[in-house]
């Protein structure tokens, strides 16, 4: 078996509408399926605007509120992202991850275009559930005698 060969063979990823999961499997030519959902919350389409002072306020509160869960949802994937680092098998993945993580959260912290920020929250979206895939499957790889006896 070639080390090439023991690298990811298959990767399907399912993105479902109405329940918002994200479904990442991969097949190895070393091990078993690895099946790893990840739950992203959904935000519900902001009501028609309208003319009027009370709903315009109303929908000033609302676009408020709409930034600050973007905010929230960023956070917590940039936190989730760094602890993914940590489950990589090697301390330059791991650094690489945590590096990469950083300079594009810097990098996009000054974004005010609404369809941007959520373009790159997907993307961060993803990027976790490739870090969580990778980390498993580098962690078994790593740990599979056989893998060492090519070396």
């Amino acid at each position: 078996r070639s080390r090439d060969a023991a690298f990811f063979t298959t990767v399907t990823s399912t993105v479902s509408d109405p329940t918002p999961t994200t479904t990442t499997t991969t097949t190895t030519a070393a091990a078993p399926p690895i099946t790893i959902t990840h739950t992203t919350s959904s935000q519900s389409p902001s009501p028609p605007s309208s003319v009027t002072t009370n709903e315009s306020a109303t929908n000033r509160e609302s676009a408020e509120e709409s930034t600050e869960k973007r905010r929230l949802r960023a956070l917590s994937l940039y936190r989730q992202l760094l602890r993914g680092a940590e489950r990589m098998p090697t301390p330059n993945r791991q650094n690489y991850i945590k590096r990469k993580t950083t300079s594009e959260y810097r990098k996009h912290a000054t974004l005010t275009d609404g369809d941007e920020i959520e373009f790159q929250l997907r993307l961060a979206d993803t990027n976790l559930d490739t870090v969580l895939v990778q980390a498993e499957h580098l962690s078994r790889l790593f740990s599979d005698p056989d893998y060492q006896n090519h070396n």
